[in-house]
């Protein structure tokens, strides 16, 4: 009987070990596709992306733009060993580049967009890229975010 409490007991908590074991932290970040439309861009693509927030551990998406048979590629990695600010060693570096594949990194691309921003004192951080598609140029954005600072307001 005890025993089949002990296991009936770890069964139930075996999901909750394995979330905390995944950390996703509260890093958000959107990729969005602007068209030229006389004076203005004009949004036409939103996909929101959710890094892995664990340490080096790259997070791709991707998605054919309109049009085109390229992707708009765009990666996000976190680190503690690149940047030596004030405030910290860990970063977050951020990737936008355009490939006919669909598996690659955005770091990877030779002709791509990449910053890399702080960590610890993350509030908003945004790279763009301007591309041209069929002699029509679109405005590609990855911007990402610490949600916790959503909360504040």
């Amino acid at each position: 009987m005890i025993k089949s409490l002990v296991w009936s007991l770890l069964l139930l908590l075996l999901p909750a070990v394995a979330t905390v074991g995944q950390e996703t932290g509260p890093v958000r970040c959107v990729i969005t596709l602007y068209r030229l439309r006389g004076d203005d861009w004009k949004l036409i693509k939103s996909v929101e992306l959710v890094p892995a927030m664990s340490e080096e551990e790259l997070t791709n998406k991707n998605f054919r733009l309109p049009g085109s048979k390229l992707r708009l590629v765009a990666s996000v990695f976190p680190t503690d060993e690149s940047m030596h600010s004030a405030k910290g060693a860990d970063s977050l570096k951020l990737g936008l580049g355009l490939s006919r594949k669909s598996g690659v990194s955005a770091f990877d691309i030779a002709d791509n967009a990449v910053a890399e921003v702080t960590l610890s004192v993350l509030d908003t951080a945004r790279v763009e890229r301007t591309v041209s598609v069929g002699h029509r140029p679109m405005l590609t954005r990855l911007k990402c975010w610490d949600s916790n600072l959503e909360r504040k307001k």
